[in-house]
């Protein structure tokens, strides 16, 4: 077993995609299957994770793939639902459901919603009902409480989450198809950012940004 190719689309900042969100999950799977060697047909399986809009079957339909073994979507974890996608698209491939399995994720936030912002609902039930009538609405906002805990709890210092901020940046200027290549963070610009939530201010936050 192994992870045989990657492809990627270009990064915009949020909003700025130039294609569709359907396009820019099949611009990023074909360049993966180029990556891979293989025909786009030989693939029989997809993971995908986070709510993501790009159905299988309508994927396979445009890549001409005949038949759909495996088809996941990973839920909680955000961002790190990743990592989780690639784990079902492995045990997948393990247990013998499929043989070539895409893991995937597009984004078009010009063209849907917002992560980083409250959704706009006239109701609310479940979970959110204990959060979003007392203005609990983002990630930024949900997580700033686990964060402010984890402060209190393990003696940890924002100067931690700083460093962290500043060594992304610093990746980010190593990578040309990076949104921030070529805008370096500075410890001071750092500093000066505004609140966000505290403890979070302005690059404490991932960015939004558009792509597959």
């Amino acid at each position: 077993m192994a992870v045989a190719g990657i492809g990627e689309t270009t990064y915009y900042k949020r909003g700025g995609a130039e294609d569709a969100e359907f396009v820019l999950a099949l611009k990023a799977i074909l360049a993966a299957c180029e990556d891979a060697g293989i025909d786009p047909r030989e693939v029989d399986g997809f993971a995908s994770y986070s709510n993501d809009r790009n159905d299988p079957s309508r994927i396979s339909a445009a890549l001409g793939i005949k038949e759909l073994k495996f088809a996941n979507m990973q839920w909680g974890g955000g961002g790190g639902g990743g990592s989780g996608a690639v784990a079902n698209a492995a045990a997948a491939v393990a247990t013998g459901v499929a043989d070539c399995v895409v893991v995937f994720r597009a984004l078009a936030q010009g063209q849907f919603a917002r992560f980083g912002q409250g959704p706009k609902a006239p109701g609310v039930a479940g979970e959110p009902a204990y959060t979003i009538p007392y203005g609990m609405m983002s990630p930024a906002q949900m997580f700033a409480m686990r964060c402010t805990r984890h402060l209190h709890e393990t003696g940890v210092t924002r100067d931690t989450y700083k460093a962290v901020s500043l060594a992304t940046y610093a990746h980010a200027q190593n990578n040309p198809r990076a949104v921030m290549y070529g805008r370096p963070l500075t410890p001071e610009k750092y500093d000066e950012a505004r609140w966000i939530v505290e403890p979070y201010q302005l690059y404490d936050c991932c960015m939004e940004n558009d792509g597959a």
